[in-house]
């Protein structure tokens, strides 16, 4: 994948991602899978073998990554923190307020 695409917001002076920089596949802190974040804004995270394992939709809100987590026939809405960022991590501030650091895989 190319460089990280940034845009300004507001008059914070901070950076964040645009959505098609976070598409790729990553290894989470907190996972021995990977996740998938595709740049139609689906995700999803899968064993070695294919099966999904669980998956949603997400989305990028100034610099929230939000999650939709497909549960029991419903959707449940989590909103994380973006951290710190570049090309190959990025990291999540969790609701419980501890973080989860992601590398990209591909």
């Amino acid at each position: 994948m190319g460089g990280l695409a940034l845009q300004s917001v507001g008059c914070s002076g901070q950076a964040v991602p645009d959505a098609a920089s976070l598409a790729g596949t990553w290894k989470s802190s907190r996972l021995a899978t990977p996740l998938h974040l595709h740049a139609n804004g689906d995700w999803e995270i899968k064993a070695d073998d294919g099966a999904v394992l669980q998956y949603g939709v997400w989305r990028l809100e100034g610099r929230q990554l939000v999650w939709f987590i497909r549960l029991n026939g419903g959707l449940v809405r989590e909103a994380n923190g973006l951290v710190s960022f570049g090309p190959q991590r990025f990291e999540l501030r969790e609701l419980d307020g501890s973080v989860t650091r992601f590398d990209r895989l591909e």
